[in-house]
């Protein structure tokens, strides 16, 4: 008796409230992307002449990685919450170290993220989009041990990049993830308190000549 109302609770919660969670999901990492594809654009064009020109190589595929977990969210059916982005003047530090520093916070939140869309997927059976979320992931990981790399080469004690054995999980709900990230001073479409402004989300960096191609441009 105890498990076949366990089984039909399971039933009831699959149906509107679980698939709109999924959507929640896709939604906010859509918007997450983009906001990703929005700050390392900026990164890119205030680089010459700063510190962090030297990692622009990085930063230009990094920035059409982003633009291709967007793609690939949208056609999953996630649809962002806004195209426009307010980013302390801190977050991008005129090109400085501050902007490896915002990009490590912002990866590791955004790790936690990605394993919530996995999770979302998987308990609907959906293979495919646990998969998208764990390649996406692992592009994200890449992105917060580079970052880490950065801040080092330019003077900060920061311990090996590769500082993990396992990924974070510690942000396990969309409103933990979305509280972080806005702790950062970033607003979602809204002006923060602290300094800054707004920018807007440029879309595909290889038509806009901030990026360079990668490979594996869709997943498996």
């Amino acid at each position: 008796m105890f498990a076949s109302n366990m089984v039909s609770a399971a039933a009831g919660t699959e149906s509107l409230g679980e698939k709109e969670s999924l959507q929640e999901v896709l939604d906010f990492l859509v918007t997450e992307e983009q906001l990703g594809v929005t700050l390392v654009s900026a990164a890119i064009e205030n680089a010459p002449g700063t510190p962090s020109e030297a990692f622009l190589p990085v930063l230009r595929n990094g920035v059409t990685q982003e633009y291709h977990h967007v793609e690939a969210l949208k056609e999953a059916g996630g649809k962002p919450l806004t195209t426009k982005y307010w980013f302390p003047d801190a977050a991008l530090d005129n090109g400085g170290i501050g902007v490896f520093e915002t990009l490590e916070v912002i990866e590791t939140i955004e790790i936690s993220l990605y394993l919530i869309g996995v999770s979302a997927f998987a308990r609907r059976g959906d293979d495919f989009g646990a998969r998208l979320c764990a390649e996406a992931m692992g592009t994200e990981a890449v992105h917060r041990a580079l970052v880490r790399f950065a801040q080092g080469e330019l003077g900060k004690e920061i311990g090996p990049p590769n500082d993990v054995g396992f990924e974070n999980f510690d942000w396990p709900t969309l409103s933990a993830v979305r509280e972080a990230l806005e702790a950062l001073g970033i607003g979602y479409g809204v002006e923060t308190s602290q300094p800054g402004r707004f920018y807007d989300y440029p879309g595909d960096p290889l038509a806009n000549g901030i990026g360079t191609p990668v490979n594996h441009t869709e997943p498996r």
